[in-house]
């Protein structure tokens, strides 16, 4: 065995290494047919490392292992959910102690990985040893049919391909107990086809964006659900009316309280009343709390929408700390509110023209301009995957990582206060 091609000492090697010195690890959530969350899918870039450059296979799947669950820690960056890996041919068949517990883990074989004898044995030990394995970027190939007896998965990259072609085999990979997994999925219309055909999960941006439909209107709860925004965002909105608009609604008092009060916001003392919160804590910063409360109440919506306002926001908000720039309490609103086209399914703006903002938050929502629109522009390409994106050139590449893992563990942490 090589020491190039030993996985164990890629380990050991990524977990020396500090050339450039930062590994990113990002991550893509997984649904299912009800929109909730079952995983999300680890992004591996190495710092330093563009697009186009020589890519070591084995060290990208070490680094990703090493620095999830590490360097990082699993719940920041899933919470509770599974974790989709890419592995290497080598990673396979040579395979080290995988840090994690099987219930966590699905191990994704390459769409490069030539099927031979000893990957299939490899497949073979780790499904008979209880690990989901997956086959990543399936594409009705025969190749692959040696691995089907022992994989769980088939994720199907959906771009450019006639589904409706291929409906009899997909109905033939159900009829065979394997789980069909939609990639790249990036419209409602995209989602409905694979649904109707048959797909169990889905990987893509479509539950982030708007179901646009022109002269639509709102719905009532959706209509009172802005009304409540644009008067929480009233720059003349005083702490009398804040209680009051909150207090009309007690599930909504008891939630907001309830959050105000999580152990993650980390306040030194119990808050018994929104009144005692604005004092101690802020007018601004409870009007973005309760903000957050309201949006959530958007029930026929994923989860994973207001997850993602939520780590746009918790970003947005540092960023604009770290750098000076602005209101960190704006910054977080711009981020927060960044979803609400997907929310609403209307435009971004005409749901702003209809809400009291200030100009420098309205543009750049509007528009992406200005610092707070340079914000949300770096937060949009992170959670894309873009690290290389001119947009996060903002910090170096370290602190921008950083701050970013932080803002995926703080927003799990505000979805489960006000779950």
């Amino acid at each position: 065995m090589s020491k190039l091609s030993n996985p164990l000492k890629h380990m050991e090697t990524a977990h020396k290494l500090r050339v450039h010195d930062t590994v990113q690890v990002g991550r893509q959530a997984i649904l299912d047919r009800n929109l909730n969350t079952q995983g999300y899918e680890l992004l591996y870039r190495e710092a330093g490392r563009g697009p186009g450059q020589d890519f070591d296979g084995d060290l990208a799947t070490s680094r990703t292992l090493l620095n999830t669950f590490l360097e990082i820690g699993l719940e920041r960056i899933a919470g509770p959910h599974k974790i989709f890996v890419n592995l290497t041919k080598t990673f396979f068949i040579e395979l080290p102690p995988i840090p994690f517990s099987k219930d966590r883990v699905v191990l994704e074989v390459l769409e490069d990985i030539p099927v031979d004898p000893p990957l299939i044995e490899a497949v073979r030990s780790l499904s008979e040893a209880g690990y989901q394995v997956a086959l990543d970027d399936y594409r009705f190939e025969p190749r692959w049919d040696p691995l089907l007896p022992f994989v769980s998965i088939i994720k199907v990259d959906i771009t450019g391909l006639d589904l409706e072609a291929q409906a009899d085999h997909l109905q033939a990979l159900k009829e065979q107990g394997l789980t069909l997994l939609a990639e790249k999925v990036e419209t409602q219309a995209e989602f409905e086809l694979t649904s109707r055909l048959g797909f169990d999960l889905f990987q893509g941006y479509f539950f982030a964006k708007p179901k646009l439909v022109s002269g639509r209107r709102l719905q009532q709860n959706q209509a009172v659900i802005l009304q409540l925004l644009a008067k929480l965002n009233d720059p003349d909105c005083t702490i009398d009316t804040l209680e009051r608009l909150i207090a009309q609604d007690p599930s909504l008092s008891f939630k907001a309280l309830k959050y105000i009060n999580s152990a993650g916001l980390g306040l030194p003392r119990q808050m018994v009343s929104i009144r005692q919160a604005v004092i101690y804590i802020g007018m601004a910063r409870i009007r973005a709390w309760v903000t957050l409360v309201v949006m959530a109440r958007q029930t026929d919506k994923s989860v994973e929408v207001i997850s993602t306002g939520m780590v746009r926001a918790y970003l947005c908000e540092s960023l604009s700390r770290t750098l000076d720039t602005g209101s960190p309490e704006s910054a977080y609103t711009v981020g927060l509110l960044s979803v609400l086209d997907a929310l609403l399914d209307m435009p971004i703006a005409e749901l702003v023209a209809q809400l009291p903002l200030p100009d420098d938050v309205a543009q750049a929502l509007t528009h992406q301009a200005g610092p707070y629109g340079d914000q949300i522009k770096c937060a949009m390409a992170l959670e894309n995957g873009n690290w290389y994106d001119p947009a996060c050139e903002l910090l170096p590449v370290g602190e921008m990582n950083a701050l970013f893992v932080d803002a995926l563990e703080q927003a799990h942490d505000a979805l489960q206060a006000i779950k």
